[in-house]
Parts: structure tokens; C-alpha cells; sequence
């Protein structure tokens, strides 16, 4: 028998072949549920979700409740017979096959149609990303945004949504076609990691969605029919201990949500709790100046800080020479009130200008996304026409100001976040001009939260690191020699 815990003690079940071997062609008849995912088969609900912290199986268990329902036959309740037609959706391709992937390793293979081919780069064979079994059901993979979620033609009998859409409006969609055939819909899901859900906390706590909600404790690491908890790959049994170094290993305000599936993160206090004054503080332009490499490539970040109407910027050098980036922050543009666009141009050159820079010695310059209020308006080419004004040039103006939220994640923030406090962890990888005071304080009383005063210049310093927590966008075109 396996047991079937996410990423944990799933080695045989990440290898098609070897389990076939043991299981034969049924597969999910060899798996024991933990309890969490033994809920999700057993619930009876219309709509219900599995809410939990990161890596508690709960995909492997949705891949299960979609083939039993498939198949039309299910060891914990009675379902539909087939055949039927069920949608799975996913926020993302990458998501999709990682996804696919489970499905494939569950799936009974003589229940399948013959054709029924996957590989783990594309997935499953064909535009349309579908299973097709011999009883005539069908699975079919989605994506949100995908041209093929057509809802309007569809007759489905069951969705299975992988982490949150994000749009009450889709769901409410789904509800429709769904009520045509007195389908069902099952959601698992980790909180706070794609967008505002308060829409769908509001549907489970008025009771129109069964909330099966399980936190990080050693009774749901224990499979069923067993005394002994579930093992990590390297042979760890994922008991007490285990747990609570694990949890450990998480910054304090995520640990409601990443650990034990809670609705959204905690203000915990120092949010970087990594970032000490003694230790990442220096004279970097003058008595420690010995601390920066001779090579450096640079970068400026802007957040527009919507609420005060004022823009914080913050400069970095940055040497990417080594194993994991080194990062050194040279000088911070914080005014204490509302600015316009010409005042934060000149402001942010005469901060460049105080480490002996120019805007043409930038390698990355990065930028909150278009604000536009009632009085004010701040965006990256109103802020380039002003420097090409301040500076006298004719042109185009290089480096140009590049939208940081562009290409990026719906949930890029808190990783952004993590990147930034592992950068403090590791020794000598991190350090901060005494003279960037706003940015310091900030470092030390941000408490993760979206409103405080402190957030719009750790926004700046996320930004203009952005090119290298983010999607890659380009080598920079030269690395400047500084002499110090």
C-alpha cells in the first residue's frame, strides 16, 4: 500500500512505472488517504473545499475524487454513474502539468481509451488536454483565461478547481452549468496565495460551501489504517518534531496561512525578522566602502505609494558573480510628503548623483504600475519625459522605465518577500547604506501588512531587485567598474 501526502513519501507514486509494477492497473485502489483527503472523498455536499496549509496532498486527493466520480464508482459513497463530464481548472500551464501529472499516476489504465498517451513535458496528447475513459466520461484540463473555458455551450456534471479562480464571477458561472445536470464543484485550495478571496470566505462561512479546513498537526499526517505517521522521502517521519521545524522554517506572518491553511496572513511583528541593524547596516560610502565588490551592475526601484501621493525610490548595487546575489542598498528617495512627478526626477538623479551615478549608469530601473487619482497621475513614461526634460535629451532615453508587475504572477509578493529575507540571512549577502534611514526603520517595523506606513518603500527595494527574483528579462548590457 502508499500513501499519498503531496511531495512528502510520494517517490514511488512520482515513478508510473515502478507503481504499475506493484499496483498493476489500478493504482489509486493501492493508496491510503490521510485524513484531510479522506474528507474530501467522503463529503456529500454540492460544493465543497479542502482548505490547508502547502503540502498536504491535497491535489492527489482531487485527483482521486475525479476519477472515482469518473469511473462511476467510488469506495466512499454513492456517485453518479457515468459517463459524465468533468472539468479541471487551473490557474496556470505550469500548474496544469504538475497537475497532469498526478492525474496520469492515479488513473486506472484499462479504464482509459487506448489513445490515452502523457508525457511529463506536455501532458496529456491533444489541443484539448483530455482523458477520455471507456465508459465514455471525460476529464478535460483548463486554464483560467483559456479560450476553450467556454461556459455558455458546456454541460458539465463536475468541476474541480485547483486553488482559487480568483472571480466570483466565474464561479457563479460554473454554478449555472452545473445546475443544469445537479453537478458538483470541489475546490483545494491554500489561502491567501492568488488574489482576494473574500467572496468565496464569505460563501463557506454562510454555509453555501462545506469548509473542510485542517492546520498543520501530527494526526493529519497519519494515514489510514495506520499508527505511524507518513515518512519525508529522506525517511523522516513527519511526527511532532518534524512539524514543528517545519513550521519554523516559515516567516512568522505566513505561517496561519502556509502552515495551517488559515484565510489570510497574521501581522506577526517584524515581517523581516532576518534584518538586524548591527549586522546589514554599514558606511557603505565611506568606512565600509571595502565591503563592495569593484564589478557592480545597478538598479533603481519606484513605488508611487498611492495613499501619501508620494513616490519612494531606492537604488542598489548588486554583484551576481557568485553562487547567490549579493546586494548592497546605496541611497533611498523618501520624501515625507505628496510630490510630483518633476520633484521625484530631481530627487531621484541627486540621490543617484550622491554615489557618484547617472541615469545612463543604471542597468535596471523598474516602476510600480500606473497610478491615476482624482489630482494626480504617476506612471513610467510621464516620469521618462520628465528625465529626458531634466537631462536636455532628444530621443529615447536609456535605460527606460520598465512596469515591475509586468510578466509577473498574480502572487509574486510574498516570494519577492522570502527572496529578500533569505538575501539577509546568508552572511554577507545583504547590506544597507547608513544613510538610507526611512528604508532601515522600515526593514525593522514592516509587519507585512498592506496598509503600513512602511510598505511602499519595501516596495521600492523589492522592485528594484526585480530583475533578479522575477522573471529574467535580459542580460544587462554592462557591468561598471566603481572606484571607491
Amino acid at each position: 500500500m502508499v500513501t499519498a501526502a503531496e511531495d512528502f513519501d510520494l517517490s514511488v507514486l512520482d515513478d508510473a512505472d515502478s507503481l504499475l509494477d506493484e499496483a498493476a492497473v489500478h493504482p489509486l485502489d493501492q493508496v491510503r488517504w490521510t485524513p484531510p483527503q479522506l474528507a474530501l472523498l467522503a463529503n456529500l455536499e454540492e460544493y465543497v473545499q479542502l482548505r490547508t496549509g502547502n503540502q498536504f496532498g491535497k491535489t492527489w486527493a482531487g485527483c482521486g475524487e475525479v476519477i472515482y466520480r469518473c469511473l462511476g464508482r467510488h469506495p466512499h459513497k454513492e456517485v453518479r454513474a457515468g459517463p459524465i463530464e468533468a472539468w479541471i481548472i487551473c490557474k496556470s500551464w505550469s500548474q496544469s502539468i504538475a497537475i497532469q501529472k498526478k492525474l496520469w499516476t492515479l488513473l486506472p489504465k484499462d479504464e482509459v481509451v487506448p489513445e490515452t498517451a502523457f508525457t511529463d513535458k506536455n501532458g496529456f496528447a491533444g489541443v484539448q488536454k483530455a482523458v477520455v475513459f471507456r465508459n465514455g466520461s471525460v476529464i478535460r484540463i483548463k486554464t483560467i483565461g483559456q479560450d476553450t473555458l467556454d461556459l455558455e455551450s458546456a454541460t458539465i456534471h463536475y468541476v474541480w478547481i485547483d486553488e482559487p479562480l480568483g472571480d466570483e464571477g466565474t464561479f457563479s458561472a460554473l454554478q449555472m452549468r452545473l445546475r443544469r445536470t445537479g453537478g458538483h464543484i470541489c475546490i483545494t485550495q491554500t489561502p491567501a496565495t492568488t488574489g482576494n478571496l473574500t467572496w468565496l470566505r464569505e460563501l463557506c462561512e454562510a454555509g453555501r460551501i462545506k469548509d473542510l479546513h485542517f492546520r498543520m498537526e501530527p494526526a493529519n499526517f497519519i494515514p489510514q489504517g495506520s499508527t505511524e505517521p507518513l515518512k519525508t522521502e529522506k525517511g523522516v517521519p513527519m511526527d511532532a518534531a518534524w512539524i514543528e521545524l517545519e513550521i519554523a522554517k516559515v516567516l512568522p506572518w505566513q505561517r496561519g496561512v502556509r502552515c495551517h491553511g488559515e484565510w489570510e496572513y497574521a501581522a506577526t511583528g517584524q515581517a523581516l525578522e532576518a534584518f538586524n541593524r548591527s549586522r546589514h547596516v554599514r558606511d557603505l560610502r565611506g568606512a565600509d566602502a571595502d565591503l563592495l565588490p569593484k564589478l557592480v551592475e545597478l538598479s533603481l526601484g519606484l513605488d508611487y505609494g498611492e495613499d501619501a501621493l508620494r513616490t519612494c525610490g531606492v537604488q542598489v548595487y548588486y554583484d551576481l558573480s557568485g553562487p547567490h546575489p549579493r546586494i548592497y542598498v546605496m541611497g533611498e528617495y523618501a520624501p515625507e510628503q505628496a510630490t510630483t512627478t518633476d520633484m521625484d526626477v530631481d530627487g531621484i538623479l541627486e540621490m543617484l548623483a550622491e554615489n557618484g551615478d547617472r541615469w545612463r549608469d543604471l542597468n535596471h530601473a523598474w516602476a510600480d504600475k500606473r497610478y491615476e487619482g482624482r489630482t494626480t497621475e504617476k506612471n513610467a513614461r510621464l516620469f521618462m519625459d520628465a528625465v529626458a526634460k531634466r537631462l536636455n535629451l532628444v530621443g529615447e532615453v536609456r535605460p527606460a522605465l520598465r512596469v515591475a508587475k509586468k510578466g509577473l504572477r498574480r502572487d509574486h509578493f510574498w516570494p519577492s518577500v522570502r527572496w529578500l529575507h533569505e538575501a539577509m540571512i546568508r552572511p554577507d549577502h545583504f547590506y544597507v547604506d547608513a544613510s538610507c534611514t526611512w528604508l532601515i526603520e522600515a526593514l525593522e517595523k514592516w509587519d507585512g501588512t498592506e496598509k503600513s506606513i512602511y510598505k511602499d518603500i519595501v516596495d521600492g527595494l523589492r522592485y528594484a531587485t526585480r530583475h533578479i527574483w522575477g522573471p529574467q528579462p535580459g542580460a544587462p548590457s554592462r557591468v561598471l567598474q566603481r572606484k571607491f
